[in-house]
Protein backbone atom coordinates (compact mmCIF):
# COMPACT_ATOMS: atom_id res chain seq x y z
CA UNK A 1 0.00 0.00 0.00
CA UNK A 2 1.34 3.67 -0.81
CA UNK A 3 0.94 6.14 1.68
CA UNK A 4 1.46 10.27 1.02
CA UNK A 5 4.29 12.22 3.21
CA UNK A 6 6.04 15.16 3.04
CA UNK A 7 9.81 14.54 2.90
CA UNK A 8 12.14 16.95 4.48
CA UNK A 9 15.97 16.64 2.94
CA UNK A 10 18.19 18.95 4.47
CA UNK A 11 18.98 21.54 2.74
CA UNK A 12 15.76 20.99 -0.09
CA UNK A 13 12.34 22.12 0.24
CA UNK A 14 9.70 20.22 1.37
CA UNK A 15 8.02 17.73 -1.17
CA UNK A 16 5.44 15.14 -1.14
CA UNK A 17 6.34 11.46 -1.73
CA UNK A 18 4.00 8.53 -2.02
CA UNK A 19 5.91 6.34 -0.45
CA UNK A 20 5.51 1.80 0.57
CA UNK A 21 4.16 1.77 3.77
CA UNK A 22 6.70 -0.35 4.40
CA UNK A 23 9.19 -0.39 7.68
CA UNK A 24 12.33 -0.84 5.18
CA UNK A 25 10.73 2.08 2.86
CA UNK A 26 10.30 4.36 5.86
CA UNK A 27 13.68 3.54 7.52
CA UNK A 28 15.53 4.19 4.11
CA UNK A 29 14.26 7.85 3.89
CA UNK A 30 15.36 8.89 7.16
CA UNK A 31 18.71 6.43 7.16
CA UNK A 32 18.05 4.21 9.72
CA UNK A 33 15.73 2.90 12.78
CA UNK A 34 12.73 5.21 13.03
CA UNK A 35 10.59 6.80 15.61
CA UNK A 36 8.16 9.18 15.78
CA UNK A 37 7.55 12.78 17.56
CA UNK A 38 4.27 14.55 17.78
CA UNK A 39 4.30 17.23 14.93
CA UNK A 40 1.72 19.51 17.26
CA UNK A 41 -0.98 18.77 15.29
CA UNK A 42 -2.90 15.86 16.20
CA UNK A 43 -2.51 13.23 14.82
CA UNK A 44 0.78 14.39 12.70
CA UNK A 45 4.28 13.14 13.45
CA UNK A 46 7.76 13.67 12.55
CA UNK A 47 9.11 10.39 11.32
CA UNK A 48 13.17 10.63 12.07
CA UNK A 49 16.29 8.65 12.79
CA UNK A 50 15.81 7.60 16.19
CA UNK A 51 19.83 7.61 16.08
CA UNK A 52 20.38 11.10 14.48
CA UNK A 53 21.96 12.78 17.54
CA UNK A 54 24.33 9.96 18.54
CA UNK A 55 25.30 9.44 15.27
CA UNK A 56 26.43 13.39 14.57
CA UNK A 57 23.85 13.74 11.63
CA UNK A 58 23.12 17.25 10.59
CA UNK A 59 20.85 19.16 12.90
CA UNK A 60 17.53 20.24 10.45
CA UNK A 61 14.65 21.41 12.91
CA UNK A 62 13.82 22.36 16.23
CA UNK A 63 10.91 21.04 17.76
CA UNK A 64 8.86 20.79 21.22
CA UNK A 65 9.74 24.80 21.50
CA UNK A 66 12.62 24.92 20.64
CA UNK A 67 13.77 22.59 23.40
CA UNK A 68 14.65 19.69 21.25
CA UNK A 69 16.10 19.11 17.77
CA UNK A 70 15.79 16.58 14.90
CA UNK A 71 19.07 15.61 13.11
CA UNK A 72 18.83 14.20 9.55
CA UNK A 73 16.50 13.72 7.41
CA UNK A 74 12.88 12.96 8.31
CA UNK A 75 9.31 13.11 6.85
CA UNK A 76 5.45 14.25 8.26
CA UNK A 77 2.90 10.99 8.03
CA UNK A 78 0.28 10.77 10.61
CA UNK A 79 -1.01 7.99 13.06
CA UNK A 80 -4.50 6.21 12.39
CA UNK A 81 -5.92 3.32 11.48
CA UNK A 82 -3.88 0.69 9.37
CA UNK A 83 -5.99 -1.98 7.14
CA UNK A 84 -4.63 -4.19 9.43
CA UNK A 85 -6.48 -2.80 11.91
CA UNK A 86 -3.86 -1.52 14.13
CA UNK A 87 -2.60 2.17 15.27
CA UNK A 88 0.42 2.40 13.22
CA UNK A 89 2.01 5.28 10.71
CA UNK A 90 -0.46 6.21 8.05
CA UNK A 91 -0.81 8.70 4.74
CA UNK A 92 -2.01 12.37 4.98
CA UNK A 93 -4.92 13.73 3.76
CA UNK A 94 -4.74 16.78 1.27
CA UNK A 95 -5.68 18.98 4.20
CA UNK A 96 -2.86 17.82 5.88
CA UNK A 97 -0.67 17.54 3.75
CA UNK A 98 -1.09 21.29 2.74
CA UNK A 99 -1.49 22.31 6.54
CA UNK A 100 2.36 20.41 6.70
CA UNK A 101 3.77 22.51 3.89
CA UNK A 102 3.13 25.87 5.99
CA UNK A 103 4.14 25.05 9.06
CA UNK A 104 7.45 22.66 8.54
CA UNK A 105 9.63 25.12 8.08
CA UNK A 106 8.89 26.96 11.37
CA UNK A 107 11.97 26.23 13.33
CA UNK A 108 14.33 24.85 10.11
CA UNK A 109 17.95 25.50 10.72
CA UNK A 110 19.00 25.75 7.16
CA UNK A 111 17.96 28.63 4.86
Amino acid sequence: MKIKVVYCKFGEKPKILEIDRTLEEMQRLVGGHIETYPYGYAPLVFVVNEEGKCLGLTPHRLIAHGRDVICGDFFVAAIGMSEEGCLDIVGLTDEQIHSVLVTVDNGRLYR
